[in-house]
């Protein structure tokens, strides 16, 4: 999460540069912020916006429940592959959600988790204790995820002094 709190405003910048229907997705993303502007509404933000910029949908990792029985969510992991739930009963946009959970292969792995990036996190944690592959769908995303959530300022000095 630290690698993404460096990379924060830059993205918030390019995103609002962003034109054509992926801009306005992602003004209308950014616009989560006008609630609450917290650190982890904020990297909620970045993540959301991070997919909807590399051409991915977001409904594709993060999947949204409001006021939602807890048997239709059982009933709905078993039909996702890898999957965030964010379940939000009675919470407006300004609260917290009340439960991230993670499914993966239609079985919730993890639960009570207090954010989606947290979430994000956790997420490639179990891809790589699992060796899970990517999603297609999601395969840009995770790149980046990967390469923000591993790369040391050794690692980048040594890339920089690397021929490409």
């Amino acid at each position: 999460m630290e690698k993404l709190d460096c990379y924060m405003p830059r993205l918030l910048s390019l995103f609002k540069k962003k034109g054509g229907a992926a801009g306005v997705k992602l003004q209308g993303i950014q616009e989560m912020l006008y609630g609450s502007n917290t650190v982890e509404k904020r990297r909620e933000t970045v993540i959301r916006g991070l997919i909807i910029y590399l051409g991915e949908n977001v409904e594709d990792l993060i999947k949204e429940y409001q006021d939602a029985e807890d048997a239709n969510i059982q009933e709905d992991l078993t039909q996702h592959v890898l999957k965030i739930f964010v379940v939000n009963k009675g919470a407006t946009d300004d609260d917290n959600p009340v439960d991230v959970e993670i499914a993966i292969e239609g079985a919730e792995v993890l639960s009570g988790i207090s954010s989606v990036a947290q979430a994000c996190t956790f997420l490639m944690g179990l891809i790589y204790a699992l060796n899970l592959s990517y999603p297609k769908e999601l395969k840009y995303t995770f790149e980046v995820f990967q390469k923000v959530e591993k790369t040391t300022s050794k690692v980048q000095s040594l890339r920089r002094k690397l021929p490409a």
